[in-house]
């Protein structure tokens, strides 16, 4: 049994290696076939799945540069498949934005036949067989992508990357940054099939994934100081399950927009600064925790929810929902109307000198 277990293993190696080489001969077919190259082909895959990105966004998914980027979007934009628009969200920047009748003609000239010769294939199997191949292809994906940002952090001297790791029988997940957090962005999302995603622009973190937890180890320079070159890092949190977030050695510029996830507690030690933490719905009694001085910190929380805040030490400019304060010593305790018979609140403590403070 075991030599039979050997030689099945070997040959689903042996054809998963096979794969890329033969879905590449295939958009190699197609590139030919429309007019463009696999780059364009790649660009074009990209923007049908995410929608309109900005050109630099392109370069990074695609691993290329701004000037190469440029050239790819002239090619599908005279094609006919984009086009550029100014951002909507800032009308400075512009977007490339695909044209989704344009991309929905070429695949049905292309790639229909293949599609239903693939639906027919998937047909002969059962619903146990099909939950089994999609598991593989998803972890397989998933590791793919762990192994793309590994080479191209290694090629690039350690600068930047993204990283993910396949949610797998993960229930609940830990996210750590254990010597501090600068210019990062937090957010969470459903429907993944990662446990979590991250980019960084700058130097690329050490990453350890244990079960559910995720722990970021950045860089310092001479001195023991945190590395703050590069450009904000972001982190994708899976919402479908709860998550504990750490940072520990300091947070300074950091953007948390947490709606839609399970927010079991959230700590940040060593000194906070500039941060901005929008909450999600709470389950429970959940604390935030803001350790070792905090400055400039705004905390919304979702409109009707109850919290609670406690500040051990000297507190100036201090707002919390419709109350504000100059200054405030000692121990502070404030608190929403209906707090203490509320099921699902927040606790949330600041120790130490805390300056320009907005709770809503």
């Amino acid at each position: 049994m075991a030599d039979e277990r050997e030689a099945l293993l070997r040959e689903v190696e042996a054809e998963h290696r096979r794969a890329p080489a033969e879905g590449l001969a295939l958009l190699q077919a197609v590139a030919e076939r429309s007019g463009l190259n696999l780059t364009d082909l790649q660009c074009l895959t990209i923007l049908a799945a995410t929608g309109p990105l900005t050109a630099g966004r392109l370069a990074e998914l695609m691993g290329i540069t701004t000037g190469a980027v440029t050239g790819v979007v002239n090619r599908i934009e005279r094609a006919g498949y984009v086009r550029r628009e100014k951002d909507p969200d800032d009308g400075r920047r512009v977007v490339v934005s695909p044209i989704p009748e344009e991309l929905a003609r070429a695949r049905a000239g292309l790639f229909d036949p293949r599609e239903r010769g693939l639906g027919a294939l998937l047909a002969a199997y059962d619903d146990r067989d099909l939950a089994v191949a999609l598991d593989v292809l998803r972890k397989s994906n998933a590791l793919t992508r762990e192994e793309t940002a590994r080479i191209r952090a290694a090629s690039e001297g350690g600068e930047g990357g993204e990283f993910s790791a396949s949610l797998g029988a993960a229930e609940q997940g830990r996210l750590v940054f254990a010597n501090g957090a600068y210019r990062l962005a937090l957010r969470a999302a459903s429907g993944m099939d990662d446990l979590y995603r991250a980019r960084f622009g700058g130097p690329a973190p050490k990453v350890e994934v244990a079960g559910g937890t995720v722990t970021f180890r950045f860089p310092r320079r001479l001195g023991g100081l945190l590395d703050r070159r590069g450009q904000p890092g972001e982190v994708t949190l899976n919402a479908a399950v709860p998550w504990a977030i750490e940072v520990r050695g300091g947070a300074y510029r950091v953007e948390a927009n947490l709606g839609g996830l399970t927010l079991t507690s959230l700590v940040l030690t060593r000194g906070v600064s500039d941060v901005a933490l929008a909450l999600p719905e709470p389950s429970g009694a959940v604390p935030v925790v803001l350790a070792g001085s905090a400055n400039k910190v705004g905390i919304r929380r979702p409109a009707g929810v109850r919290a609670r805040l406690s500040v051990r030490g000297t507190v100036s400019k201090l707002t919390f929902d419709e109350q504000s304060f100059d200054v405030m010593g000692g121990q502070v305790r404030l608190q929403s109307p209906g707090y203490e018979t509320a099921a699902d609140r927040y606790e949330i403590e600041i120790t130490g000198s805390a300056n320009d403070i907005t709770i809503r």
